[in-house]
């Protein structure tokens, strides 16, 4: 419960960090990566490798950021680093498909209405957040 919580306010602020400015700033989610670890240590709620294992996918979304010239961004890929930490494996593979369904449903959307190109940039945190949000439900 405490790490849902912790995990919660973490998106929400990173979320409209993202939203409003673009920009996510990375001592967000490199103090929430520190958070999680220390919460793994006192309360053991996870195995050591679920929780790498639920890490390495931000680890392979910050990779392909690379390889395609940050069409993730690094704060995306670090974040999903971070719910991986807190959620392990499944859960958090299940909130990035859930995130890309939301973020590409939107994106066709915006195009489909002719309000954007599709070079347009959508910031994927608060996509992540209401993934998140659903996930709890």
């Amino acid at each position: 419960m405490i790490g849902n919580t912790m995990l919660l306010g973490i998106l929400a602020v990173s979320a409209y960090r993202d939203w409003k400015e673009k920009h996510i700033y990375l001592y967000v989610p490199a103090g929430a990566l520190v958070m999680g670890l220390i919460l793994h240590i006192l309360c053991r709620e996870r195995a050591l490798t679920d929780m790498l294992a639920g890490a390495a996918i931000g680890g392979v979304m910050i990779i392909i950021g690379r390889m395609t010239g940050e069409a993730v961004g690094f704060g995306d890929g670090l974040m999903l680093v971070v719910s991986g930490i807190f959620l392990g494996f499944w859960e958090n593979m299940c909130l990035l498909m859930t995130a890309l369904l939301l973020v590409g449903g939107a994106a066709l959307f915006m195009i489909s209405v002719g309000k954007k190109g599709k070079d347009y940039r959508l910031p994927f945190l608060p996509f992540l957040l209401v993934a998140y949000l659903l996930q709890l439900i």
